[in-house]
């Protein structure tokens, strides 16, 4: 009679339809939340589309993590087949004696199939079904596989889908990494997250804890000692702050990849994509808590200005930090260091005119001319209306002369200039065709990020690299779905790079970017204007390091209800004040490293005097005064050969003649240069020298000497003394002139002795 029922079970099991139900692809997961991570692929920000869920792997959960989640829900785990007879029939029972399904036996399998195959009625068809996929399941997969996949498909209320997200949405670490009693607390909340989520109801998740800590206890897991020690402990939810993180820099990398993967945003945030960016995440995070603080920032009638932060990595072109404004709390929000257009002011000098120049011969030393002047229609001018007249390339930089930048570029060529900062990724509009793009007149502008680029090329050499967030994407099964490959193109001469690097650290040290100053490393910098006598519209400033370069914007959106900036509101005032913090925060702890002459640049020592007197490049000599000594940096080969005449050993003139009246001797001599003091001495015979006179200027020297008296023979000679070279605390003395003699016979003797 057994036989008839026993049968009957078997032949209804068998005709279940869920022998053929079994579907691998629902257990991979229908929604996964994407994964931005820093360049150290460290877990930035996660982002999910409703769903938050991040996946682990069940060989990096330590054994008490997993000791916890069997004890709670199937201590028998990895013994049965996928269905635990002895929890069956004691569920049995109880629902027998209940008189309806109160007991569940659901193993851990069983479970993971309930969740991705099956709905959550209580009726004896769908437990039939759940017991025949679980069996099925248990062939194909091993009991590790298994528990992976079931703890990261449980939901542990908070919105965290899965043991990593709750993990970090709960106590600020990854799975790995639990300790005891919060994995014990973690697998209490299964049995309900409603009544035992701990930052909904902490007192009951706490007591959930204790149970799961005895049954582990219980099971032989842990020793007692350990399960009083964890029990103890109070609870402490830290949520990882990388959940849900947003900001400009993720908000950018998410837009980006799908524009490179070419998929919508939905798809991104729940298909379980992995972002690994270039980003710093020390510089990001301090960048954006510095963008917070109003201090940094002009106010205008109680408002704040706005601002734009980009910094790159000079040598890979990865963006280490972005901030696109100081919008807090605005998903996919107006990105201003990569959105914005602007009118660039003086920053655009080294980039437009200097770069090319360098590139097409000129020095850091030629010449240039400040003075009034117009160019056609076209008459350009410095905000102090004061000119400097003849001053070095270097000066011109160092105090951004805007008459010397437009006679340079008009000199070099709009289009050349134009092709050279095209090079560096600097967009032009079709009517950027005057020369006052030189002081940066553009029609629209450019971007923080577009001028961080381009100087990052600058601090690395001459090489340019097109700036990028991404260094690769994978999907959900780790595998590469796009790399970056970013193409570094040469658009100038390590040479000529060090010396417009070397220019622009003369900006910061006595510049307009001195605020830079103090700095305890090489910075090399360029500030920028546009404004008026009423305010200003942008102000900006790019510097770098041998290894980063950064670029800060501030201005208003809107220019209109007198939403300027204050007139004294420059580059080298509150971004050179925000500069600061950056750079020191990003090389806080660590030595910043030093710009390196290359072997194509020789350093030389010339002449200040010779430069401002005669506004000629010459080189130093031995007796060049410290205080006229000019060190100045040339590519081999151009540098000056010729010395400085000025610093030198007077020549004597060779002109020195006689003539005679009676007893009056004149003496003539024309004097080589005016800034020499010549003197004339007399010689007599027992070889006593007397100093008849001293000439100076440009004038024949004339001098009449009175022979009355003297016999024999007599010289004449002029010697040439330097009034400006002292050595050994005497005026330095050139070498004699000729001696011109004569030979006093009788008082009316006169003889000339060659």
């Amino acid at each position: 009679m057994v036989l008839v029922p026993v049968l009957a079970i078997a032949a209804y099991v068998l005709s279940r339809d869920a022998w053929h139900m079994l579907d691998e692809e629902k257990l991979t997961y229908e929604k996964l939340s994407v994964q931005v991570l820093d360049g150290d692929d460290r877990l930035f920000s996660a982002l999910g589309g409703g769903e938050e869920r991040l996946l682990m792997d069940i060989d990096d959960l330590p054994d008490h993590v997993k000791n916890a989640f069997i004890a709670a829900e199937d201590a028998r785990f990895y013994d049965h087949p996928g269905v635990d007879a002895v929890r069956i029939l004691g569920a049995a029972w109880s629902d027998l004696k209940a008189g309806a399904f109160v007991e569940g036996a659901s193993t851990i399998t069983q479970q993971l199939i309930k969740l991705t195959h099956l709905d959550s009625r209580k009726e004896l068809s769908r437990k039939v079904d759940e017991a025949i996929l679980a069996v099925q399941l248990e062939r194909i997969y091993g009991k590790d596989q298994i528990l992976e996949m079931y703890l990261n498909t449980v939901y542990f209320g908070g919105g965290y889908y899965g043991l990593e997200t709750a993990a970090r949405g709960y106590f600020g670490v990854s799975a790995a990494e639990l300790s005891l009693d919060e994995a014990a607390l973690l697998a209490g909340v299964l049995k309900s997250p409603a009544r035992f989520a701990p930052h909904l109801r902490p007192e009951a998740s706490v007591g959930r804890r204790g149970v799961i800590l005895h049954l582990m206890a219980q099971y032989g897991m842990i020793s007692e000692e350990e399960c009083d020690e964890a029990a103890a402990r109070p609870l402490q939810l830290v949520k990882d702050e990388a959940l849900e993180r947003r900001g400009y820099y993720v908000d950018y990398a998410l837009q980006e990849s799908c524009r490179l993967l070419g998929i919508s945003m939905d798809r991104l945030l729940t298909e379980g994509y992995t972002i690994c960016t270039g980003m710093d995440r020390d510089a990001q995070v301090l960048c954006e808590g510095l963008f917070a603080d109003d201090q940094y920032f002009p106010q205008v009638n109680g408002e704040s200005a706005q601002g734009a932060l980009c910094l790159i990595d000079a040598h890979t072109g990865y963006i280490s930090a972005l901030v696109g404004g100081r919008d807090e709390g605005v998903a996919l929000g107006f990105n201003r260091a990569v959105r914005i257009r602007r009118q660039p002011g003086s920053v655009i000098k080294p980039i437009l005119v200097y770069g090319p120049a360098l590139e097409a011969g000129y020095t850091a030393a030629d010449m240039l001319l400040d003075e009034s002047a117009t160019f056609g229609d076209y008459a350009p001018s410095d905000a102090s209306r004061r000119y400097r007249g003849w001053v070095t390339m270097r000066e011109a930089v160092t105090r951004s002369l805007n008459i010397p930048a437009v006679e340079l570029f008009s000199e070099l060529g709009i289009g050349r200039c134009k092709s050279f900062a095209r090079q560096l990724g600097i967009p032009f509009d079709k009517n950027d065709t005057r020369l006052a793009l030189a002081l940066g007149g553009f029609t629209y502008g450019v971007s923080p990020q577009e001028l961080c680029a381009a100087y990052a090329a600058f601090a690395d050499g001459g090489v340019y690299r097109s700036p990028t967030l991404i260094r690769r994407i994978e999907d959900r099964e780790g595998h590469v779905v796009y790399e970056s490959h970013p193409i570094a193109r040469r658009v100038m001469s390590e040479g000529s790079a060090f010396i417009l690097t070397s220019m622009l650290q003369s900006v910061v040290q006595n510049g307009t970017a001195k605020a830079l100053r103090d700095l305890p490393m090489e910075v090399a910098a360029k500030t920028g204007t546009v404004g008026d006598e009423t305010g200003n519209r942008d102000v900006w400033l790019a510097a770098y390091t041998a290894e980063h370069a950064a670029v800060i914007w501030m201005g208003f959106d809107e220019n209109s209800n007198g939403k300027l900036l204050p007139p004294d509101s420059g580059g080298g005032g509150y971004p050179a004040a925000l500069m600061k913090e950056v750079l020191t925060g990003l090389y806080a702890g660590k030595a910043a490293p030093v710009f390196t002459q290359p072997e194509s640049v020789v350093r030389v020592r010339l002449d200040g005097y010779t430069m401002e007197s005669q506004h000629e490049t010459v080189l130093a000599t031995v007796y060049t005064p410290e205080r006229y000594g000019v060190w100045e940096y040339f590519l081999k080969g151009t540098e000056p050969t010729e010395q400085s005449p000025y610093w030198s050993v007077p020549e004597p003139p060779e002109d020195v003649t006689l003539s005679r009246a009676g007893s009056a001797v004149t003496v003539r001599f024309t004097p080589r240069e005016t800034y020499i003091r010549y003197l004339l001495y007399r010689e007599t015979a027992d070889g006593y020298a007397t100093l008849l006179a001293a000439f100076e200027g440009a004038d024949a020297a004339v001098f009449t000497d009175d022979v009355t008296g003297l016999v024999g023979a007599v010289s004449y000679y002029v010697i040439g003394v330097h009034p400006g070279i002292t050595v050994e605390g005497s005026p330095l003395a050139g070498p004699a002139s000729q001696k011109v003699s004569l030979f006093l016979y009788a008082p009316d003797s006169f003889l000339n002795i060659p």
